[in-house]
């Protein structure tokens, strides 16, 4: 089965926090099973995952009942995902709000590879702009850059201030 992960995967820690919701519910499932095969019990309840585990398993079962093999496959995917994934790293100078991640995210992922796992991190030592990384690249467009590169002209801005 095909699933397009990125409905429910934005960041490295996004993907990280899925794989191990996942496992846990195919441990958990795994268990149960046998239990019930040797007990006959059915009230087996599901461990606590979030919201996003419980919507890409719901999606994922949702032509064929839960299995093992499903769910295998699926982990499979998923750390298929985790391997293959073209990744950056954004830095801000302060944290980024939501809107602000999804509006970059969104951006990337239309101008670069739908499937880019974003990180997000700051430093407030940038002082404003960004910072982009891809592999070995480093993209600088910090304001802390931009002084030093001026580093001749500040007093003389600083005067007119």
């Amino acid at each position: 089965m095909k699933i397009d992960l990125n409905d429910w995967v934005s960041s490295p820690q996004e993907l990280k926090s899925l794989l191990m919701g996942v496992r846990s519910y195919a441990h958990w499932y795994a268990q149960t099973t046998v239990k019930m095969k040797v007990t006959k019990d059915m009230s087996q309840t599901a461990p606590a995952v979030s919201q996003a585990v419980t919507d890409l398993l719901n999606t994922w079962f949702s032509q064929t009942p839960p299995s093992q093999t499903g769910l295998d496959e699926l982990l499979a995917l998923l750390q298929k995902f985790e391997s293959t994934a073209p990744r950056i790293t954004i830095t801000l100078a302060a944290a980024a709000p939501e809107s602000l991640k999804k509006q970059l995210t969104n951006w990337c992922r239309q101008n670069i590879d739908p499937n880019l796992l974003v990180d997000y991190r700051f430093s407030s030592t940038i002082l404003g702009g960004m910072v982009i990384r891809h592999r070995s690249h480093v993209y600088d467009w910090s304001f802390k850059r931009q002084i030093m590169a001026n580093r001749a002209n500040f007093p003389e801005v600083l005067r007119r201030v």
